[in-house]
């Protein structure tokens, strides 16, 4: 097994693109992250990594990207080389606060880093797999503009607080904005007032991603989110048919309930854990045996 590190994203795509885009469902963390990266820079210590089966580099098993939260994002491989990347980044002192992949890929991962880590999240991946349903809302869809950015990004911090989201290095203004720019968020509107958001991501692999998706409390149970969700689903699709992806909390039966409405089918589980950054070399607690950690507001 050949793990290296390589020297930035182009050169990750350059080895990784066919094997990324195989099963762009349990590749989407790192398809988006490659995208972000590809259009921004590596600006707070992004790293890049390949598995190959031997000293030869003819076949990829693996790659994984380390983005600016410290965490890694696993994309499908076989476990031999999860746990070779694991053994990999732990002999090297990488500072890893955190892996995200899809679950029954972790313990391989875990069991070879040697570390303590807690689960921050369960995932549940589901694919739209027909027409949207709007549902029953009242209302209608638009784009978000500039003039929204104030309102955007309050919903963004309230959402991010909401699932208990870890900070990132890039202001959440600039993020938002951004989005603005690239016609990734999408309001919906009721009587001239906006009521609920979603985001739309284009990936590669003719593939996107919804999310994050929010509603106030105050506004919630009208269907607002339904409707906007399925707006951003085929707002992500007006230029080309794309395979579109989102992500849920395992522990949120109303939103999982929300998107098989819209038409969103459950392929996969996912998790985000996160590494114990007292611990150097302390006994290993089992994936499967760990509890979600409480959420800052369920």
């Amino acid at each position: 097994m050949n793990v290296r590190e390589l020297a930035d994203v182009d050169a990750l795509w350059r080895a990784a693109e066919a094997y990324l885009s195989r099963d762009p469902a349990n590749n989407t963390h790192q398809l988006s992250a490659a995208k972000r990266i590809k259009e921004l820079g590596a600006r707070h210590g992004e790293r890049f990594f390949v598995v190959y089966a031997d000293d030869t580099a003819h076949e990829l098993l693996a790659s994984a990207i380390y983005v600016d939260s410290k965490a890694l994002f696993l994309a499908t491989m076989p476990p031999e080389a999860a746990s070779a990347l694991a053994r990999h980044l732990r002999a090297s002192d990488v500072p890893l606060c955190g892996v995200i992949g899809r679950r029954d890929l972790l313990p391989s991962f875990t069991d070879s880093y040697a570390k303590t880590f807690s689960t921050h999240v369960e995932l549940m991946l589901y694919q739209l797999m027909k027409v949207p349903d709007y549902g029953r809302a009242t209302g209608h869809a638009r784009l978000a503009t500039v003039d929204d950015l104030d309102l955007l990004i309050e919903w963004h911090r309230a959402f991010e607080i909401e699932v208990g989201m870890l900070n990132v290095p890039t202001p959440l203004a600039e993020r938002v904005a951004l989005r603005i720019t690239h016609q990734q968020l999408i309001l919906w509107i009721v009587d001239g007032i906006a009521v609920s958001m979603a985001g739309a991501n284009p990936l590669p692999a003719a593939s996107a991603r919804i999310g994050p998706v929010y509603t106030p409390p105050t506004l919630r149970g009208h269907g607002y989110a339904q409707a906007v969700t399925a707006a951003a689903s085929e707002h992500v699709q007006r230029d080309n048919p794309r395979t579109v992806f989102l992500f849920t909390d395992a522990v949120n039966p109303a939103s999982n309930k929300a998107y098989q409405r819209i038409g969103y089918v459950h392929q996969s589980d996912h998790a985000h854990l996160l590494f114990d950054a007292s611990d150097a070399r302390a006994p290993l607690l089992r994936a499967e045996g760990i509890a979600i950690s409480p959420r800052k507001n369920p």
